[in-house]
């Protein structure tokens, strides 16, 4: 199965620099100009399974790619964001000075550090790979495209690669990306990470 991961376009909480986890905050206009520029650069692999999460910002932006190369979508739950809980719509600074003792864990181990009310790395990756397995059964041989998050996305790859989720936060992730792998029961690999050629002219237009 070719798997292509896209994360989700922009919101006014990405802007700001706020804790996103289950909200439903939506796109905003750079974010819509992602999703657009993201359906017009997977027009290539066309044909493919479309998949995503049903968190709000990932639906909007699959919703665009799913009507404009004429895909079904499915959403599946398994592909949802981190649940932040506590720390929802909280910036870094303020995550810290509220809840120093989990910064502080974070930083020692980011992948079994359960976020206040919330989840960890960790159980993000046993849900988001269950997900991966099932859809490998499913669509042998096939290209499957999957919306969802950034921390999704990095557990995901880290199990590929065989990384420790602490280090998987190093695995950048820029709104509107493409993260390509090849996986069967035999192999499993990364083919490419973090694609933005698609998002080039949004940076130059601001």
């Amino acid at each position: 199965m070719r798997l292509i991961l896209a994360r989700h376009g922009e919101t006014q909480l990405n802007k700001d620099g706020q804790i996103q986890g289950l909200g439903g905050t939506p796109l905003n206009a750079t974010g819509n100009a992602q999703a657009r520029a993201l359906a017009g650069y997977l027009e290539a692999d066309l044909p493919f399974a479309l998949y995503s999460s049903p968190v709000a910002r990932a639906l909007e932006t699959v919703v665009v790619v799913s009507e404009t190369l004429r895909v079904p979508l499915t959403t599946l739950s398994g592909l949802r964001e981190a649940d932040a809980g506590d720390l929802e719509g909280l910036t870094g600074e303020e995550m810290r000075q509220r809840y120093s003792e989990f910064a502080e864990h974070w930083s020692q181990d980011s992948g079994s550090t359960q976020m206040p009310g919330g989840e960890s790395l960790s159980q993000v990756q046993q849900r988001a790979w269950a997900v991966v397995t099932d859809l490998m059964s499913r669509h042998a041989g096939d290209t499957v495209v999957a919306v969802t998050h950034n921390f999704t996305i990095q557990t995901v790859i880290c199990r590929v690669l065989e990384m420790s989720l602490h280090h998987g936060r190093r695995l950048k992730q820029d709104l509107g990306s493409v993260s390509r792998l090849d996986l069967s029961d035999s192999q499993m690999s990364v083919v490419s990470l973090n694609e933005t050629w698609h998002l080039r002219s949004l940076r130059r237009t601001g």
